[in-house]
């Protein structure tokens, strides 16, 4: 029964994913997106019997009933350079891109992660409150384009930081005075800030019941971009407490996730949960810690 890998061939995460699945000798296609529009067929349909068809990718066609597992880790077309001057190619690219995701939404297999619930980090204040609904504490966040509103919140917090309020990255900054004299831009975007909470960051990867937790030490606001600070930054593996470790499954699973990376800012008196992906670019975190996250994965896309 094989299992589908669906995504850039070229992404780190996708590479290191492949590489576990080859050494399980697990049976696995690889979509990779690019090549969508050329090597790839789906036909498929739903009755009161369940659901029926095939998919051809390159040379194999497989009934969909026999597909055991999904990894899905697919970019916007526009993201795809090969296809940025392929009108056809593009075309055809997202009415397949479309066809297999209404697919991964219902298909009997395991799904890492199904479109329905990556949604959830769309809008990060809506996911706070799911966050929080989970036993979490979060920030104290306001999303607003009043400038009156966000002076009066910067003057209460006085260390505040402002990011995305979508799933689209951004790096997070520190408000400082020269973002302080730009607030009257703010009637035209809507803007997330939160309360900046001093602690240490962790970033958790839950993959099914397994957990793979990373300290990172640093003093930049965004750990992803400390050179831009020009500040240093490390990762270690990091043992979280059992409480946290249930906490971070039971939140995975709430969201209908089988994997997840989660954001912790842990303090001498709590944990903070600022923020949940859907999905996580563990490469960047196995590779500095040689936590065994992809074999995970393809441990649990095999089972």
């Amino acid at each position: 029964m094989p299992i589908l890998v669906c995504g850039l061939s070229s992404e780190r995460p996708v590479q290191l994913l492949l590489e576990a699945l080859k050494k399980k000798g697990a049976y696995f296609l690889v979509l990779n997106q690019p090549d969508l529009a050329k090597e790839v067929r789906v036909r498929w349909k739903l009755t009161s019997q369940g659901i029926f068809g095939h998919m051809q990718v390159g040379a194999d066609i497989i009934d969909i009933r026999e597909i055991k597992g999904v990894f899905q880790r697919l970019m916007g077309i526009e993201q795809i350079s090969e296809l940025i001057d392929d009108r056809k190619s593009i075309h055809k690219t997202r009415s397949i891109l479309h066809t297999l995701m209404d697919l991964f939404d219902i298909l009997p297999a395991k799904i890492v992660n199904q479109r329905r619930a990556m949604m959830s980090n769309s809008s990060k204040p809506f996911q706070s409150l799911l966050i929080r609904e989970a036993g979490f504490s979060i920030p104290e966040t306001l999303v607003t384009n009043i400038p009156a509103e966000a002076q009066r919140f910067i003057n209460k917090h006085k260390l505040v930081i402002y990011k995305s309020t979508s799933s689209i990255r951004s790096i997070v900054k520190t408000i400082d005075r020269h973002d302080i004299q730009r607030l009257e831009k703010m009637h035209c975007l809507p803007t997330q800030l939160q309360n900046k909470i001093k602690g240490f960051n962790v970033r958790v990867h839950v993959v099914g019941e397994k957990i793979f937790a990373t300290r990172i030490h640093t003093r930049a606001t965004d750990y992803r971009y400390a050179y831009l600070e020009h500040e240093d930054m490390q990762m270690q593996p990091y043992k979280l407490t059992e409480t946290l470790n249930k906490m971070c499954i039971d939140l995975t699973k709430r969201l209908g996730l089988l994997f997840a990376g989660i954001d912790l800012m842990i303090t001498d008196k709590k944990a903070y949960c600022l923020e949940v992906n859907t999905s996580p670019g563990y490469s960047f975190y196995e590779e500095q810690t040689g936590q065994p996250i992809a074999a995970a994965l393809a441990q649990l896309l095999s089972a």
